[in-house]
């Protein structure tokens, strides 16, 4: 049996075909004029006011030019005051805020991050929705964590997609108290934090099995679900959980494009992945003679481990479709079956974790 993070983990066989000497165009154009970019859609900041973070904006710029991380997402809690701060540079920092829910019917409380290209927007959706927040008002405003109905939540949900911006499930099954998957679903566009290492810093803990697990029950389910990775850090720059933006400029508002796509994959490697010529995160209508591509070239060289070995599994909703130790650069082409969706996943060897966890191509 393969090492996986989750005990007893296997998959049913769902052997693809092997396409020799293919043509990678398909691939090699979607990432055309696009580099690798790593970051972190999820940290806090001593930014004053209600903020719990223990490091300054600027002392967070500092962190990101040692370990060189390109992105990070500073989401304080109830206040938007960090986003207006002289030393917040939106080429490298993402524009958010953390809330808290609570609904009514189901009585559930969850956390979740609203991400957002352009800095007003967060201000215009809380102003928008005072029975959900009791937004105060101003760069100085503050907001409060209010019991909503699921509904009206699910409408405030729209509101940020409307403004470009996304809605992250966080650290989901760290707070949410449910053994349902439907209860994690937030609609249409949902992402979820599957790597979560806060506490303690590490792939393989509890809380990224039970994330990734509830990730894979999701999709079973049939919902279109994104992934991300976050370290949830308030004291220091961390790079145990990572993601990679394959994007073709550096700058905030970009990363947030792709994470909103799905464009992306929760970890420190890179994985490039097309399905003919639909990227990840995309829904492409099945023909006979497709083809799935991958690429795996580029690794934060800060986490990888040149003494690892790292096997790639390429999974669909029937099983498992591929899988291999692999060198960098590596590259593979699959046949493709008519399968709701696909998937790639870099599980390190020694201990079953994922370092690498790529969001779907889903087929119709």
């Amino acid at each position: 049996m393969k090492m996986h993070i989750i005990p007893g983990l296997s998959f049913e066989n769902d052997v693809h075909s092997v396409i020799d000497n293919a043509d990678f165009a398909p691939l090699d154009g979607l990432y055309a004029n696009r580099k690798a970019y790593y970051g972190d859609f999820h940290a806090h900041s001593d930014s004053g006011g209600t903020s719990d973070g223990k490091m300054k904006v600027e002392n967070w710029l500092k962190g990101m030019k040692e370990y060189k991380i390109d992105f990070i997402g500073i989401m304080d809690h109830r206040q938007i005051r960090h986003m207006y701060l002289d030393s917040f540079d939106p080429e490298y920092l993402i524009y958010g805020t953390e809330p808290a829910g609570r609904w009514n019917d189901p009585h559930l409380s969850f956390h979740y991050i609203i991400i957002v290209p352009r800095r007003e927007s967060v201000a215009k959706v809380l102003e928008a929705f005072p029975d959900v927040f009791e937004f105060t008002g101003g760069i100085e405003g503050t907001f409060e964590y209010k019991r909503v109905d699921r509904e009206r939540f699910l409408e405030m949900v729209k509101a940020v997609r409307a403004e470009d911006g996304v809605v992250v499930h966080a650290h989901p099954k760290q707070v949410m108290k449910s053994n349902d998957p439907d209860d994690f679903y937030f609609g249409e566009g949902s992402i979820i934090e599957t790597m979560y290492t806060c506490d303690p810093p590490s792939l393989a803990n509890d809380a990224t099995r039970d994330n990734y697990k509830l990730w894979m029950d999701m999709l079973e389910r049939g919902y279109k679900v994104i992934n991300t990775g976050t370290n949830d850090s308030h004291r220091q720059t961390m790079l145990v959980a990572l993601n990679t933006v394959y994007s073709d400029r550096k700058e905030g508002s970009a990363y947030v494009e792709y994470l909103r796509k799905g464009d992306l994959n929760a970890g420190f490697f890179g994985i490039k992945m097309c399905i003919d010529s639909s990227p990840v995160g995309s829904t492409a209508k099945f023909n006979e003679g497709m083809k799935l591509y991958i690429k795996i070239e580029d690794v934060h060289t800060f986490r990888f481990d040149k003494d690892e070995t790292y096997r790639l599994d390429v999974i669909t909703d029937v099983g498992l479709a591929h899988s291999e130790v692999i060198a960098l650069p590596y590259k593979t082409a699959l046949e493709v079956k008519k399968r709701r969706f696909y998937r790639a996943v870099i599980i390190r060897e020694s201990d079953g974790a994922p370092v690498a966890i790529g969001n779907p191509i889903w087929l119709r």
